[in-house]
């Protein structure tokens, strides 16, 4: 295997284990029962449906908005990518600082200084391996509040509808016109297209060297992992399958990058890791 494959997949392990362990202190502290959001936390059909309408809405919406800001200036869409991801670090740091026992109080002010400190680093070291650990950081414990928010069947849902979306956006969709703007093939016969280091569409993107995968990804993988671990019941097990399903999984998706120098990261590790995730449960409960 490739250095560069190799970067991708401990990344994307840590990814995996991240989420795992924030799903599991988050339902270890109770703190997942009173994690509120714009889903719905009930089970059934009318529920799952809505939750992915909505996921798939804004996933769509903030496709939309990136494409917008874009052909108005580059800057505005860097703007954004900062605001998003100072809410996301603010949102994990209060979250997770509850979550160990911290008083509310000193859980905000430390997230809001650990927010600034993070943002400006990101901003005027975008290629630190040391902010590309942060990143997958924040990402991944992203993903386990998102899987406490809603039922197991909605974030199986969800998943499996972001996959089907990001393969359509990314070929045929809006962050097909934005990724061929910032990223450019090389010819079927060379490796991995190296994108500008670090990567234009930081900090949407996390730098890796010469791949820069979406942080939307990471968060997803998190949310994956929380559920693999916690649902229906928690099982390291099954946790272990389904990481060792999302790594085969972009080990393929890896592949299709000599191509076309992109490729959407989540059809195919999500649905390896969905198929090993139902059978392992069907297995265990038959």
């Amino acid at each position: 295997m490739e250095t560069k494959h190799v970067k991708i997949q401990l990344t994307i392990l840590a990814n995996s284990l991240l989420g795992a362990l924030g799903g599991l202190l988050l339902n270890a502290s109770g703190l997942s029962e009173e994690l509120e959001g714009p889903f719905i936390k009930k089970e059934g059909i009318e529920a799952t449906l809505y939750n992915t309408i909505l996921f798939v809405s804004l996933l769509l919406a903030g496709a939309l908005l990136l494409l917008v800001l874009i052909r108005i200036k580059v800057s505005l869409l860097k703007v954004l990518g900062y605001i998003a991801f100072a809410m996301a670090v603010f949102l994990v740091s209060e979250t997770y600082g509850l979550a160990l026992g911290a008083e509310p109080n000193l859980a905000t002010v430390a997230s809001l200084i650990l927010t600034t400190v993070t943002v400006f680093s990101l901003a005027t070291k975008p290629s630190s391996r040391v902010l590309a650990v942060i990143q997958v950081s924040v990402g991944s414990l992203t993903g386990s509040i998102i899987a406490a928010m809603v039922p197991p069947v909605s974030v199986l849902a969800m998943l499996s509808a972001a996959a089907a979306y990001d393969l359509y956006s990314v070929y045929w969709g809006p962050l097909k016109h934005l990724l061929e703007r910032f990223v450019k093939p090389r010819d079927p016969g060379e490796n991995l297209v190296d994108p500008p280091v670090p990567s234009p569409l930081t900090p949407f993107a996390v730098n890796l060297g010469e791949v820069a995968l979406g942080m939307g990804d990471i968060v997803l993988y998190g949310a994956l992992s929380s559920l693999a671990l916690l649902s229906p019941r928690l099982d390291f097990v099954r946790l272990l399958a389904v990481i060792v399903a999302i790594g085969t999984g972009m080990n393929f998706t890896l592949k299709l990058l000599k191509k076309k120098g992109y490729a959407p990261a989540l059809p195919i590790p999500v649905l390896l890791s969905i198929t090993v995730y139902m059978i392992y449960n069907a297995m265990v409960n038959a």
